[in-house]
């Protein structure tokens, strides 16, 4: 016997699929959503260490291995760009809390390429600095000393350069840092942001060894000038 359905029942039906299928979608989709937070949030918190570590480098008396620390650093921003390149392909993710986690990110990333960028044109300029130093002192004026003088010169000036330029991008960074810090906020919690009592510090620092390192290079400046 063939049973028979009136209309009313297959609308019934019908309409129970489509809430079940509906549920499980949402289901899944929150599941998702739940999974890419608890990502984007271990992402955060493993950047925000690292970058917690850098600062209170530069916060604390100059190094006295510069280029250990310049290892450090570009160990952070690679890790720290991995991270940005992980949230890139994470799918599901809250919209709000992905924008802002990507802006936290790549700031953060900038801060520690910079940092070790201006470190590491610290040591260039260390080096070109004293061998101009050193060819100063020979000052025989024939044409050969002229010649290697003014490329000493020429190199003490483009180190001069690359320092400065990384270390004014870091001050600037350093200083847009808190608006970064405020987005995530609301979506990662407190615990995770920097002291900004330490940024400060390590921005002061920053901007103390610019002024220090212009002095330095224009005292050498007027040793090198022609007489």
């Amino acid at each position: 016997m063939i049973a028979r359905y009136d209309t009313k029942t297959i609308v019934i039906a019908i309409a129970a699929l489509i809430v079940a299928v509906a549920l499980l979608s949402w289901g899944y989709s929150a599941h998702k959503k739940s999974g890419a937070g608890k990502t984007i949030h271990a992402l955060l918190t493993d950047t925000s260490a690292r970058l917690r570590d850098a600062l209170e480098s530069e916060a604390a008396p100059p190094p006295t291995d510069r280029a250990r620390l310049v290892k450090k650093l570009d160990d952070h921003a690679a890790t720290a760009d991995a991270s940005l390149q992980t949230l890139k392909r994470l799918d599901g993710a809250p919209v709000q809390f992905a924008d802002a986690a990507d802006d936290y990110l790549v700031t953060a990333r900038e801060i520690l390429k910079k940092q070790a960028d201006s470190h590491r044109y610290r040591l260039l300029l260390a080096e070109s600095s004293q061998a101009l130093r050193a060819h100063m002192r020979v000052d025989n004026h024939t044409r050969a000393w002229i010649q290697e003088a003014v490329k000493a010169k020429e190199r003490v000036n483009r180190d001069y350069r690359g320092y400065n330029l990384n270390a004014d991008l870091l001050d600037k960074l350093l200083g847009s840092f808190a608006a970064s810090q405020k987005k995530i906020a609301p979506h990662a919690g407190r615990a995770i942001l920097i002291e900004g009592s330490l940024v400060a510090d390590a921005r002061g620092r920053v901007q103390e060894d610019m002024k220090a390192v212009e002095a330095e290079f224009e005292k050498l400046t007027r040793i090198a000038a022609p007489k």
